[in-house]
């Protein structure tokens, strides 16, 4: 991890003569489509006994690019990542600290929402671009596990429940690729971020295809495929190893 960190830094300090001539601005708004599969809890209960809703993600990112040798620009983003369902067990299985008993119904509600600070400085910038920097990921999100009253009986208070509250900074290593087809409106873009630490690992990735469908206004139409995974036994006693994963559309502006 160390010589990751290092190899890093010598990237942002040769890159940073690269930053833009004027100063720029650059927004994208989208809805991402997930599915979700793997596991959650300490003993590895499986999402797809939960049926878990495929909801559509609202994501916003926002970059400021500046001409400031040495200073990194600045990008700003938003991921609301929230989903419920829920599965009759057929074995006992713990979330958190507490323990679920078989031929018991329980919901739950997984909530992944985030939002990014990342610096990051231009290493490229012409038809290939390359951006490299670094990411602060804040979460604010739960996942709340309760048994759900049987429909026959009357129930005034919930039977049992744990919840597991997610929140706190998370370091990442920030990319960015883009390939722009010259006189064709049409780019290429690969976009991630990664850590990892003590065995947990968590990558986030969009690869994604933008077309320049109103160059005079600086709009741009993009759809991709965003894939992120959480491996993680400590994270705020969050314990999982799933894949949320779907298709990306979205409106880009840069001016």
């Amino acid at each position: 991890m160390k010589k990751i960190t290092l190899a890093l830094c010598a990237a942002l300090a040769s890159g940073a003569a690269s930053a833009d001539t004027i100063l720029g601005f650059d927004a994208s708004a989208g809805v991402w489509m997930p599915s979700y599969t793997g596991n959650i809890g300490v003993d590895d209960f499986n999402t797809d006994e939960f049926s878990l809703a495929e909801d559509n993600v609202t994501f916003l990112q926002a970059a400021l690019e500046h001409p400031i040798p040495l200073v990194p620009n600045i990008m700003v983003a938003h991921s609301g990542v929230e989903t419920d369902g829920s599965a009759m067990l057929e074995r006992d299985v713990t979330f958190g600290d507490e323990t679920f008993s078989a031929n018991t119904e329980v919901s739950a509600n997984m909530d992944l929402t985030h939002t990014d600070a990342t610096l990051y400085y231009e290493i490229l910038d012409n038809w290939v671009n390359l951006d490299l920097g670094l990411t602060a990921r804040q979460y604010d999100g739960a996942l709340d596990v309760r048994q759900v009253c049987p429909e026959d009986a009357a129930c005034v208070a919930v039977l049992q429940e744990e919840n597991i509250e997610l929140s706190g900074v998370l370091p990442m290593v920030y990319g960015m690729a883009r390939f722009d087809l010259p006189f064709t409106g049409w780019s290429i873009i690969a976009q991630g971020n990664g850590t990892g630490y003590n065995g947990d690992t968590l990558t986030d990735v969009t690869a994604k295809v933008r077309w320049d469908f109103m160059p005079v206004a600086d709009f741009a139409i993009e759809a991709g495929y965003r894939m992120m995974s959480l491996d993680v036994k400590e994270l705020d006693d969050f314990q999982s190893d799933i894949e949320i994963k779907g298709p990306y559309l979205g409106l880009n502006l840069h001016l």
